[in-house]
């Protein structure tokens, strides 16, 4: 009886199942939870998440991960309304999202009494198999639906780039929010914290954490207490995606109600920003009292179509097809907003050196390869490993001209990276020729920088190549290439006047 039911209703809540059995059976309610708990073993039971009433989701074994398994699954956990529904719906508006984005995104505090922490809500679904982790190249370590998981693990990578594509003009458009904060004093002008990348401790009001905040001193956020000035908050948020659902916007929303109900924090601004909204979650963010931004409504229509020409731009050069013009086209549009060219030079930098290596390698380039060491991973921002015929390892700091490189990184690619990337080379089973270490640069580098590479570079002649492209060596390599438009875009935004 419960397997031809769960063969009608498709997986689903053991409540629902047992609705079914007391309505089409003529069953009581208890003898139809009875028959339900004593279901054969073809039935199976989704551990770890708990759903209301103490349902479990039901499913037979062969509808697992089946399209409507998934269905079913996920339509079960949004009607609860929680934790799970709100992680979900942060996961499912952005497909792949780096581990501490999560934490952002989720809604769940990163701890606060009677409530589930990010972390808790990301094992519990983890366990559960409804989400799943990997490590990505450029990425890191990502929390992602277990669909997502499985496509990626069977190669696709398309999602990865438009994923890192997506973070970097977010991280553009941070910058740029930060800036306007700052021009109309919305936020105190030294204190504005953002988040910086995919590994880094997130800006934190109250239990949660957030993609920007700042404290602010405007007469309508401001309180007092006795004989002092309680500054009020501005925090925000960005999903830089089309038509942004009202499930995706729940857990920003779930945080703003909290934060209002927690003791001691101050009055507060709220903004969340996307590229465009569906009316429902439109109309759920101003009820709420927060800001519904989009980069039009803050920076023009102009700078709105830019952001969504460099997501398209930099997915395209991250698949090999890079278009210098386009690039160019970029910087002088966006570069009239403050913060964005350091953005962009970082990201366009490595996607220049990646086009010069494969107009002059044999081998294949891999952009932001992942390798594993003894104590840790170590990623190198342009691979070319061709067995028996080269083996180039480029570490990319892209930078306007004349802007020094700071020192510790430069110490963390001489000793963490490369001593990581050599070991991996060795458990691989590489056998020649010699790696050839290179840290390109449009920037410059100290005199103890410099002496610090000279001396790596005799001590460990036998092993490795060190090589260093400065300014100079760049413009001698696009050169050799012969591509006037590569050219034009490393002249204008990355090397000093000749």
């Amino acid at each position: 009886m419960v397997v031809n039911a769960l063969k009608l209703l498709g997986p689903c809540l053991s409540t629902d199942l047992t609705d079914y059995l007391v309505k089409n059976f003529g069953l009581t309610p208890t003898a139809a939870r009875q028959r339900v708990s004593r279901a054969p073993a073809e039935v199976k039971r989704l551990g770890h998440l708990p759903f209301q009433r103490k349902a479990r989701f039901l499913y037979l074994q062969s509808d697992y991960a089946s399209p409507w398994y998934w269905e079913s699954l996920y339509k079960a956990i949004y009607a609860t309304k929680g934790a799970y529904a709100r992680a979900l719906g942060a996961v499912d508006a952005r497909e792949i999202v780096p581990l501490e984005h999560f934490r952002i995104a989720c809604g769940a505090p990163i701890a606060q009494k009677k409530h589930i922490s990010a972390d808790t809500v990301l094992a519990r679904l983890v366990s559960a198999n409804v989400l799943a982790t990997l490590t990505l190249p450029g990425l890191g370590q990502c929390v992602m639906a277990k669909p997502t998981f499985e496509a990626l693990n069977s190669g696709e990578e398309d999602l990865v780039a438009t994923t890192r594509s997506r973070l970097i003009a977010e991280g553009i458009l941070l910058d740029s929010i930060k800036e306007w904060l700052r021009r109309l004093a919305f936020g105190s002008y030294n204190s504005i914290k953002m988040r910086t990348g995919t590994e880094f401790s997130a800006p934190k009001v109250g239990t949660f954490t957030w993609d920007l905040t700042a404290p602010s001193y405007i007469a309508g956020l401001v309180t007092w207490g006795k004989n002092k000035v309680k500054p009020g908050l501005v925090v925000c948020d960005v999903l830089l995606n089309e038509n942004v659902r009202a499930r995706h916007v729940e857990p920003f929303l779930y945080k703003v109600k909290s934060l209002q109900a927690l003791k001691n924090v101050g009055r507060a601004m709220y903004i969340f920003v996307a590229q465009s909204y569906e009316i429902e979650a439109f109309k759920a963010l101003r009820s709420a009292g927060v800001v519904p931004a989009t980069p039009e409504s803050l920076f023009g229509k102009d700078i709105a179509e830019a952001f969504r020409d460099l997501i398209g731009t930099l997915t395209s050069a991250a698949r090999g097809s890079l278009d210098p013009i386009k690039f160019d086209e970029l910087f002088n549009r966006l570069d009239k907003l403050e913060g964005a060219a350091g953005n962009m030079r970082g990201a366009f930098f490595e996607l220049l050196v990646a086009e010069i290596i494969r107009k002059t390698s044999p081998a294949q380039i891999e952009l932001n390869k992942i390798c594993t060491g003894e104590d840790g991973t170590a990623e190198v921002d342009v691979w070319a490993l061709k067995e028996g015929i080269i083996a180039r390892l480029i570490e990319c700091k892209g930078m306007a001209p004349g802007t020094l490189v700071d020192d510790e990184e430069v110490g963390l690619w001489l000793t963490n990276r490369i001593t990581r990337v050599r070991q991996y080379l060795l458990k691989q089973g590489w056998k020649g020729p010699k790696p050839k270490f290179e840290l390109w640069t449009s920037g410059t580098l100290s005199s103890a920088a410099l002496e610090r590479i000279k001396k790596t570079r005799i001590a460990n002649a036998a092993k490795y190549e060190l090589v260093v492209v400065g300014p100079a060596e760049l413009r001698d390599a696009v050169e050799a290439v012969n591509d006037p438009p590569l050219k034009k875009v490393l002249e204008q935004h990355f090397l000093p006047p000749l």
